[in-house]
C-alpha cells in the first residue's frame, strides 16, 4: 500500500513573519488534501516559528518543518525537495500564496497527461504590486519556447509543479546562483526536453518585494552565470552579456512606473 502523498508543497522562509501566515493559510485552505506541507526555515529570529507552530495542529500531521541555517534560498529549496515524499513537488515562497483550487486543478490536469509522472504542470501567476495594482503573467507553449530560446525563464516558477522524476533526472537547484537558480532549472528542463502541460489559469499569487524582484548586482552576476552555463557560442555569449549590462544600467535610470507600463503592454501583445 502506498501511503506517500501526491503533492509535496515546500515553503522556504527566513524572518518572514509579515507574510508567511498568508502563505500557510493558502495551503491550509486547499480543497485537495492529498499533500504534505514542508516548511524549511533558515533560522529566523522574528516570530516566524511561532506562526508556524500556531498553524501546525490545523494540518493534522501533514505539516513538517525544520529551522536551521542554510546557504541561501536555493539550498533551502533543495533541502525541502530531499525531505519530500510526494510525486509532484510545488514550491510556494513565503511571500506567495496559492489559489484555493490550485492543487485540485493540477491533480486533474496531471491525470490526462500522457506521461503524468514526468510532465511539468505550468500555470499563470498574478503579481501584486505594493501600490495595489496587479499584473497577469500568462503561460503558453509559444511563450515558453520564445523565452527559452532567448535564455530566459519561460515558465512562472511559483505556478510550476514538477514531478520528482524530473529532479531525479536533471538535478536540483544550482546553489551557485543567488537569485536565478529557478531560471537555470527551467532552462535545463527545456534543454532536456522535459514535457510541459500548460494551464491558462492563475494558480499562484506573487507579491512585490521578493529578492528576485529587486535590481541588484547579484541579479546581474546570476544573469551572466546563466549565459555561461547555457550559451555554447562564445560570440553569442558576449552579445547577451553586453545586452544584460546595458539593460541593468538602464533599469536603474528609468522610473519603475515606466518599466511596469512596458511590461503590461509587452504581456498584452503575447
Amino acid at each position: 500500500m502506498n501511503n506517500k502523498p501526491f503533492f509535496s508543497i515546500i515553503t522556504v522562509c527566513f524572518n518572514s513573519a509579515t507574510t508567511i501566515e498568508r502563505t500557510i493559510k493558502s495551503i491550509l485552505n486547499q480543497n485537495f488534501l492529498d499533500y504534505e506541507y514542508i516548511i524549511v526555515d533558515g533560522g529566523s529570529s522574528d516570530t516566524t516559528i511561532d506562526i508556524i507552530k500556531e498553524y501546525e495542529p490545523h494540518f493534522q500531521g501533514r505539516l513538517k518543518w525544520k529551522s536551521e541555517s542554510d546557504k541561501g534560498i536555493y539550498d533551502a529549496m533543495n533541502k525541502g525537495i530531499l525531505r519530500s515524499e510526494g510525486t509532484i513537488i510545488g514550491i510556494v515562497n513565503s511571500d506567495d500564496w496559492l489559489e484555493a483550487d490550485t492543487l485540485q486543478t493540477v491533480w486533474e490536469e496531471n491525470r490526462y497527461c500522457e506521461h503524468s509522472n514526468r510532465t511539468i504542470i505550468a500555470g499563470e501567476i498574478l503579481f501584486h504590486y505594493s501600490s495595489g495594482s496587479t499584473q497577469l503573467y500568462p503561460t503558453s507553449p509559444r511563450i515558453y519556447e520564445s523565452k527559452s530560446r532567448n535564455f530566459e525563464m519561460g515558465l512562472n516558477h511559483p505556478a510550476t509543479f514538477v514531478p520528482r522524476f524530473v529532479y531525479d533526472t536533471i538535478g536540483l537547484f544550482d546553489v551557485n546562483f543567488k537569485l536565478k537558480a529557478d531560471a537555470d532549472f527551467i532552462l535545463r528542463c527545456y534543454e532536456n526536453r522535459v514535457p510541459v502541460h500548460f494551464i491558462p489559469k492563475v494558480l499562484s499569487n506573487m507579491s512585490d518585494g521578493g529578492a528576485s524582484n529587486n535590481r541588484s548586482k547579484k541579479e546581474l552576476t546570476d544573469t551572466v552565470l546563466k549565459y555561461k552555463k547555457h550559451i555554447k557560442s562564445k560570440p553569442l555569449y558576449y552579445i547577451y552579456c553586453i545586452k544584460s549590462y546595458v539593460n541593468w544600467y538602464v533599469k536603474g535610470l528609468v522610473p519603475m512606473c515606466f518599466v511596469r507600463y512596458y511590461r503590461n503592454v509587452h504581456n498584452r501583445k503575447k
